[in-house]
């Protein structure tokens, strides 16, 4: 306790002290011009306050509003003070001090009261939190013009991280400071935490309009220091849970000022307590003083400086010396930003001041949570030092934008796999994936920081345009926009010339050309195509004529079996027109054709179209294994060189990307390198016969390879030039493409290939800012992850080549197909149904012939009562014999079937004449020289 006791007891008695007269305490305030609206407001709650403690003695004041850069003017103002009022006390409550106020104020022995900031103990306190939590860049936020002044005046001696102070109450509209959202917004790189500085009230209003904007969006990134005891009208608690509060406690600083509960919890604020805390203690100063000072009048241009007697000048310093600060106030030895006083103090012994002012308050920090209160703290502000309540604060997770471009498979947007349509998050912004995604993911729990996905605000990847300025990810990076870009971003050398290439994450890709596999003509009778109709038709006619000459010769060539039975006694094959027929017809197998004619002739022309047809078998083989085999084989192009030659095969690639840039430079290169070499040859003088000569010893292909890219024009997107490729069945369209974007397609779609070897081979690697602190610590991470082998995964994750196993086998895996040799099938079972047919048709025929041949019942010869013969079968299942059998027909019938026999016909003379070879006789002629009793019993 700092108060006498008769002081206390006219404070809580309400007696009320008496003063000579009402103007004999005569105040002047200095104050800057920012602080002008609040501190009219604050004075005013100050006098009604001392009016209901009953302290009001007749307190007149005057302000002074320093300009910053017009002294005489501040001067002036105080000077016309000084001489028509007076003054009694001086309290500075500038941010800096006015120094030619303060000498004439020292000089003239003027009691002299300063103030220090009132934000200082916030900042100081929020400081100190902020260094704990090792921040770099911290934007911070104040309700007003006032505090944001103050603030900036306080950050002048220097804090240990980058600080950002925007203006809340000034409007959009306003070119002095723009709306602090938008601001807020356009900072690159954004900061790593954020603070709101402002009274209860003013907090509502502010948190509005940043969740309004989308502002607020990770709660541990954000402070709100509330300037005043009325944290709990804030009504957003949910909505920043995990956020850090800075308060005050509102009953212990009414128990510091010996004030009740319900002015701290009722239109408080800091200045206005300070204020009335400090106007109360000079009016008990005053009652305690023997010699009350009087104000104080003064000629500014007076050339006396003594004007004041040795009496009131003890006066005043007796005054001051009464002077005891409550619990709330103390004396502060924290330096100002001030300009000292050239003078030393001890060379005016006159002078009259008190040390610098400030208000004691228990500042505490805790986190918005659910949760008692009591696991919420976090530290304490108390006498100038930050105790923690924990045994650390533990930073929040860093933050940063990551810079990235659409491009399969490394990153892209999810979509729908049926409906092709994008996926979206909750808050409708599209969902990313792919290589790089993961790469973000596992660097994030590694380095443990929190990021955010950006894509190019134009451009793709980052080309430099003709002013020297870049797009793509690569100018997003320049520009501030991302803190490091993880993409399918290939090391150039113009890029590492404004940006920083880390340690690559993909070693090499390049440039390689997918086409389409051309769709092969299926046909059942494929086979049929090695020869030619007009062949086949030969083939055909060659069977037919040599059947026919067969069948020609057999009948009349003398020595053929038919007409030479002698030299050939033992059954031989006769050569019918059916017989030659399947003759020939059998020649064409491996078995042959069988028994061969007996004539010479036959034989000479059976050994001409047996070679003829073992030319044909032989051509026909060998044909269709070469027909087939060389399909299959068949590739439109090979190289990147083929492709140039030849104009069947468009070609294309991406407009504006590397690979469309990469022609571009070499075309350049080409046309450099022949403008050197005519000029070489044109200007050269001693060796000119060395450079005469016919052909230009460069090969020029980049320039015809551009024209027929810009000709055919460069798809928008790899997905257009990939569905491009896919609608040309004939594979007569080509996409020059990044190779790694190329082998992914393959695995996805069965009807590409890849032509030719890889070429122009680049890395991929990350890029961060030239200079970035970040580079050390992400190229570690990316050296740590290749040596776990992550990357190795992550290639056969998204170059899964066991997805080809899907693909239908094509014919150089799987052989002939069933499509190319049906044919040969069908025909076996063509034969197979004709057979069957033929096989019904010779059924029917055999039945009709014996339903002709079958025998009629009969009478026995001479009788005409006997009974009938029956004629009788055997049965399947039935052993009875027939007992009357059918007597055998004649000669006559069974020769002439019923018909009349022919008159000119003779049945012999007679005679019997015996079987040849049963008496040993092998012919005709030795049967008539042979005995005549062998003749008996045979007819001739």
């Amino acid at each position: 306790m700092l108060f006498g006791p008769h002081i206390l007891l006219c404070l809580f008695l309400g007696l009320e002290p008496t003063l000579s007269s009402a103007e004999d305490l005569q105040i002047t305030f200095w104050i800057e011009p920012v602080q002008k609206p609040e501190f009219d407001v604050d004075v005013m709650a100050v006098m009604k306050e001392l009016d209901a403690l009953q302290l009001d003695m007749g307190i007149s004041d005057a302000v002074v509003e320093l300009s910053p850069n017009n002294e005489d003017k501040n001067m002036a103002e105080f000077c016309e003070i000084l001489s028509n009022r007076g003054s009694s006390v001086i309290i500075d409550l500038s941010y800096s001090r006015w120094l030619e106020g303060y000498k004439l104020v020292r000089s003239q022995g003027i009691p002299y009261v300063r103030i220090g900031r009132m934000l200082r103990p916030f900042l100081e306190m929020f400081s100190d939190f902020m260094r704990k939590k090792v921040a770099n860049n911290v934007a911070m936020i104040f309700q007003n013009a006032r505090d944001t002044e103050e603030a900036v005046r306080h950050m002048m001696q220097g804090y240990t991280f980058r600080t950002l102070i925007l203006d809340a109450s000034a409007p959009a509209d306003t070119n002095k400071a723009g709306d602090f959202v938008g601001r807020l917004l356009s900072l690159r790189p954004r900061p790593t935490y954020y603070a709101v500085f402002g009274r209860g009230s003013a907090m509502n209003s502010i948190f509005e309009r940043l969740q309004q904007a989308d502002a607020f969006l990770r709660p541990t990134e954000w402070h709100f220091v509330f300037l005043d005891t009325r944290d709990r009208v804030f009504k957003y608690k949910r909505q920043v849970e995990l956020a850090t509060r800075f308060t005050l406690n509102g009953r212990a600083l009414c128990r510091s000022m010996q004030m009740r509960d319900q002015y701290c919890t009722s239109g408080f604020t800091i200045q206005r307590a300070v204020l009335l805390d400090l106007l109360r203690t000079l009016i008990f100063a005053a009652q305690l003083s023997p010699q009350f000072p009087k104000p104080i009048f003064l000629e500014c241009n007076a050339t006396d400086a003594t004007t004041r007697s040795a009496d009131e000048r003890a006066a005043s310093q007796e005054f001051l010396e009464h002077v005891q600060l409550s619990n709330f106030l103390s004396y502060t030895t924290v330096e100002d930003d001030e300009v000292v006083d050239e003078e030393p103090l001890e060379a005016q012994p006159d002078a009259i001041e008190l040390p610098l002012v400030s208000f004691v308050a228990n500042i505490s920090a805790s986190f918005y949570s659910n949760e008692h209160e009591a696991k919420t703290d976090l530290a304490i502000w108390s006498a100038g030092e930050l105790r923690l309540l924990n045994d650390t604060i533990s930073p929040a997770k860093r933050f940063f934008r990551i810079g990235t471009a659409v491009s399969v498979p490394w990153s892209y947007y999810r979509r729908h796999p049926n409906t092709n349509e994008l996926v979206l998050d909750a808050h409708g912004q599209p969902i990313w994936e792919g290589y790089c995604i993961d790469f973000m993911e596992t660097l994030a729990r590694k380095l443990n920081f929190e990021y955010e996905i950006v894509g190019p605000t134009r451009g793709h990847m980052g080309e430099r345009d003709g002013h020297g300025g870049w797009d793509g990810v690569v100018g997003d990076l320049i520009a501030g926009e991302t803190h490091f870009v993880i993409a399918a971003l290939k090391m150039y050398s113009d890029r590492e010339e404004v940006v920083d290439f880390l340690p690559p994450y993909y070693e090499q890709t390049g440039i390689s050309i997918v086409m389409r596999k051309p769709v092969r003509r299926t046909s059942l009778f494929k086979f049929m195509t090695v020869l030619r109709l007009e062949v086949w038709l030969s083939i055909v006619a060659a069977l037919i004529g040599t059947a026919l000459m067969l069948w020609f010769m057999d009948r009349y060539s003398p020595y053929s079996s038919r007409n030479n039975r002698d030299a050939y006694p033992y059954p031989c094959r006769e050569f019918t027109l059916r017989e030659s027929f399947w003759f020939a017809l059998t020649s064409f197998t491996p078995q042959g054709g069988g028994e061969a004619p007996k004539a010479i002739s036959g034989r000479i022309l059976v050994a001409a179209y047996w070679l003829f047809v073992v030319l044909m078998l032989a051509t026909f083989t060998a044909n269709l294994a070469a027909f087939l085999t060389v399909e299959r084989m068949q590739t439109p192009v090979q190289s990147l060189e083929q492709l140039a030659r030849q104009s069947r095969i468009n070609y294309t690639v991406v407009e504006g990307s590397d690979t469309h840039q990469y022609f571009m430079n070499m075309k350049f290169a080409e046309d450099t390198l022949y403008r050197m070499w005519k000029e070489l040859a044109l200007n050269a003088s001693d060796d000119y016969h060395k450079f005469r000569i016919w052909d230009y010893p460069i090969k020029e292909q980049y320039g015809h390879i551009l024209l027929a890219i810009n000709g055919s024009d460069p798809v928008s997107n790899a997905s257009e030039g990939f569905r491009k490729v896919d609608e040309h069945l004939n594979a007569d369209y080509a996409f020059i493409h990044d190779a790694a974007e190329i082998k992914y397609e393959l695995t996805r779609n069965c009807n590409f290939t890849e032509v030719g070897e890889v070429f122009a081979e680049q890395p991929y690697a990350v890029a961060v800012q030239q200079g970035s602190h970040l580079g050390d610590e992400l190229s570690y991470a990316i050296l740590e992850l290749q040596k776990d082998r992550f990357f190795e995964d992550l290639k056969a994750k998204y170059w899964n080549l066991s997805n080809q196993r899907n693909c239908p086998a094509s014919e150089d895996q799987e052989g002939i197909t069933l499509e190319s040799l049906g044919g040969v099938f069908i025909a076996t079972l063509f034969g197979l149904v004709l057979a069957m047919i033929t096989l019904g048709v010779e059924v029917m025929y055999y039945q009709k012939r014996m339903e002709q041949l079958s025998l009629t019942q009969v009478k026995p010869l001479g009788t005409n009562t006997a009974p009938a013969i029956k004629r009788a079968w055997h049965t399947e299942g039935d052993k009875r014999k027939p007992k009357h059998l059918t007597p055998p027909p004649s000669f006559e019938a069974a020769t002439f079937r019923g018909k009349k026999l022919p008159t000119k016909i003779t049945l012999g003379d007679g005679k019997f004449k015996p079987r040849l070879r049963e008496h040993g006789l092998q012919s005709r002629r030795e049967l008539d020289t042979a005995e005549p009793d062998m003749h008996s019993g045979y007819m001739e």
